[in-house]
């Protein structure tokens, strides 16, 4: 069969398609990446093939003030309380404004992303579409082109649980109207299909999901990142001392709580001082407050962490869903301290502390006392290696994305068909 996945235009949102991508490839199939020009050299990157559509530098537009408008009174009739000010910037500013971009609501809207990844779709004929949960042209694209579609969850199923308690809230359905202008063009009805997908492929591990009504099949990550030349050191030994990776992403320039007034140079001070190697993965930005690097301290603008972690004892990271699932493939013990504004990160510390995989520090708890403290405890107590060992075999009770190509199979099979089961009913 052949099968298009299709993304928003940002790395970290492709590498988690790329293992099902494979593996659909090696059982057979086509297989082929749609997605705006920005991201086209990571699906090549991954030897997969890139379709790009659109415009560049897209996610940085502006939603026209009249749907900026709609897109705050949806928002506010989630009815979010004072303590979830994370979880309503990741509704609204990142979900919800993608949604905007989209569904501007220009009639026609020529050159668009929406429009021309229609136009592939009826041209090639997919059997089945694998959406981002932003990419929500691909599900118009699927419905033109009569595909079976499934979003694929690397994340929180935020947008998912917006939709439900907005149905469930609210007396005017909203995003349907947003929908429309585009819908009309293509003679689309509108269905929740177009927001969840006919079913959902779920990445995130079953204790974490949010209490969302849609058909959602579990799907183990498996973890992929850019490749790059190893450097000598990493692949010529074991390390004669503990090894601890440091890794913060590319969305903090700082590392603890208090911002400007504890950089990461204070935790190269701390690292100083223990009997341990520290590799420090960060870019220029986040280096700024560093005068001086200590001896045990290796820096690095970027190595695979599919490389790194394997030779580490601990990793010290802000709760990326990319690092947790290298961590938790290589059993290794972890210290999250969450990115300021990313939800989904303090809930992901939270299951891996739960799990006795590692700590997780929030807030103020960050001081330099309580990291130097609670990464000699990664380093000192078997508990915590016992608990990335449990956190590994919940990976591995996952199906794979190889076992989950049968499943793809037979579900578009009863697309074709119409014996596909009706999704959850919503309100």
């Amino acid at each position: 069969m052949r099968v298009l996945f299709a993304t928003v235009p940002a790395p970290a949102h492709v590498y988690p398609l790329v293992p099902l991508a494979w593996a659909l490839r090696a059982a057979g199939h086509e297989v082929v990446v749609a997605s705006h020009p920005d991201v086209a050299d990571t699906v090549t990157a991954a030897g997969l093939t890139a379709v790009s559509l659109g415009e560049r530098n897209f996610l940085t537009s502006e939603v026209p003030p009249a749907r900026a408008a709609v897109l705050d009174r949806i928002t506010d009739e989630l009815e979010l309380g004072p303590d979830e000010t994370d979880f309503r910037t990741a509704i609204r500013h990142f979900m919800l404004e993608t949604f905007g971009l989209y569904h501007p609501g220009r009639t026609p809207d020529p050159g668009s992303f929406t429009d021309e990844l229609v136009g592939f779709a009826t041209a090639w004929r997919p059997d089945l579409v694998i959406w981002d949960p932003l990419c929500f042209p691909a599900a118009v694209a699927a419905r033109a082109a009569g595909a079976a579609h499934a979003r694929i969850l690397h994340a929180f199923d935020h947008f998912g649980w917006a939709r439900q308690r907005s149905t469930e809230r609210a007396a005017t359905d909203r995003m349907a109207d947003l929908m429309r202008p585009t819908l009309d063009r293509y003679g689309i009805a509108f269905g929740e299909d177009l927001l969840v997908g006919q079913w959902t492929l779920d990445l995130k591990p079953p204790r974490t999901r949010l209490p969302v009504r849609v058909d959602s099949r579990p799907l183990r990550r498996i973890p992929y990142n850019d490749e790059a030349p190893l450097p000598r050191w990493l692949h010529a030994r074991r390390p004669g001392r503990p090894r601890v990776c440091l890794t913060l992403g590319v969305s903090r320039r700082d590392f603890f709580a208090g911002g400007d007034e504890h950089p990461v140079a204070e935790f190269f001070d701390l690292a100083a001082g223990l009997d341990l190697e520290l590799v420090a993965t960060l870019d220029a930005g986040q280096l700024a407050s560093v005068d001086t690097v200590p001896d045990n301290v290796r820096v690095l603008d970027y190595v695979p962490l599919t490389a790194l972690l394997p030779t580490c004892s601990a990793v010290v990271h802000h709760g990326g869903a990319g690092t947790l699932a290298v961590a938790t493939a290589h059993r290794v013990p972890q210290l999250i301290i969450p990115a300021v504004g990313g939800a989904d990160r303090a809930e992901t510390g939270q299951y891996v502390a739960s799990t006795g995989a590692g700590l997780v520090l929030t807030g103020t708890q960050a001081t330099p006392e309580v990291l130097r403290d609670s990464l000699l405890r990664l380093l000192t107590e078997p508990g915590f290696q016992e608990g990335a060992g449990r956190l590994h075999q919940e990976w591995l009770d996952t199906p794979s994305p190889a076992a989950t190509v049968p499943l793809l199979e037979e579900l578009t099979a009863q697309h074709r068909t119409g014996t596909l089961p009706p999704a959850p009913a919503r309100g």
